[in-house]
């Protein structure tokens, strides 16, 4: 048997082109063996080399019209935005702008868009559309609580890629879901710090219930910090807090919390602790919510609010 031929150092460390490829060397046949992926035509990567949506993208550089950006779902996730997990990140969202038409590729969804000077910026070495106006572009695929996710991701007062003026100002230049952008914006707040725990502000919110401060520090009387709630609603003494799986399967977590929230009620508050069964139990929760408000002394009624 023939010892498959190695591939030039260089061509070790991510995709090329096949006609790279064919220049240095390599046969039709090693570049159809098996240590190679092929993500698009004409394009081949190290297996290894070709796992993220950011190898996929540097893969299809390889052979990406000048014209061309990331858009979509693929600039949110080049970002790093929270998009929820049935987004399928295997397909890249490219674009071109209009008059051009949209690529048909297979790997690629293609789309033709009416782009400004100011809308498009280089990340990570790509042409890539910028925050605001990826996060409009996400309106027609993401449902508002989503939405308002990836904005308060966008703004978020630790390390924002984009101010809330500036997705304001592409809102009002978009002509395509202005209505649900605009009721999003209304919601976002730079102050989150999780996906879910934005969600659950949007379900708070939009269902009639209090206002509640997100993440707020917490003290106790005698001045001693105590934790940051995720949301509270300081008149009623209540407190929302969001707890994914790690506070389950990490067991000194689990315990963190368990005497956090004994040191938190100690003081004469209550924590409702919520967990992504609960997000997709909208009535049930807000009714839960409801309830432990009026132990408190809140008086209104959840209702759903447009």
């Amino acid at each position: 048997m023939t010892a498959r031929r190695q591939l030039p150092p260089h061509l070790l460390t991510g995709p090329f082109a096949v006609s790279q490829g064919a220049a240095h060397g390599l046969s039709p046949g090693r570049l159809r063996a098996s240590d190679l992926a092929r993500p698009f035509w004409g394009v081949r990567a190290p297996a290894s080399a070709c796992v993220t949506t950011r190898d996929l993208c540097r893969a299809f550089a390889q052979r990406m019209p000048v014209s061309a950006f990331f858009s979509h779902h693929t600039a949110a996730l080049l970002f790093g935005a929270p998009l929820p997990p049935n987004i399928t990140t295997n397909i890249l969202h490219v674009s071109v702008p209009l008059p051009g038409r949209a690529l048909r590729v297979n790997g690629v969804a293609g789309h033709a868009l009416a782009v400004g000077d100011n809308e498009l910026i280089v990340w990570l070495g790509f042409s890539i559309t910028s925050p605001a106006r990826t996060w409009c572009d996400l309106a027609e695929s993401l449902t508002l609580r989503q939405l308002v996710a990836v904005g308060d991701y966008f703004i978020n007062w630790r390390s924002p890629l984009a101010t809330y003026a500036e997705l304001a100002r592409a809102v009002d230049g978009n002509r395509r879901g202005k209505l649900v952008l605009r009721h999003a914006l209304s919601l976002l707040n730079g102050r989150a710090e999780s996906s879910p725990e934005s969600e659950l502000r949007v379900i708070v919110v939009t269902n009639g219930l209090p206002h509640p401060l997100v993440n707020e520090n917490i003290f106790a009387a005698s001045g001693r910090f105590l934790c940051r709630a995720d949301l509270l609603f300081k008149q009623y003494g209540e407190l929302l807090e969001y707890e994914g799986d790690q506070h389950r399967t990490d067991q000194r977590q689990w315990r963190r919390d368990l005497t956090r929230t004994a040191d938190v009620e100690s003081e004469g508050l209550h924590v409702t602790r919520v967990n992504a069964d609960d997000l997709r139990q909208e009535s049930q929760l807000v009714a839960r919510i409801a309830r432990n408000l009026r132990r408190r002394g809140w008086l209104g009624d959840p209702r759903r609010v447009q």
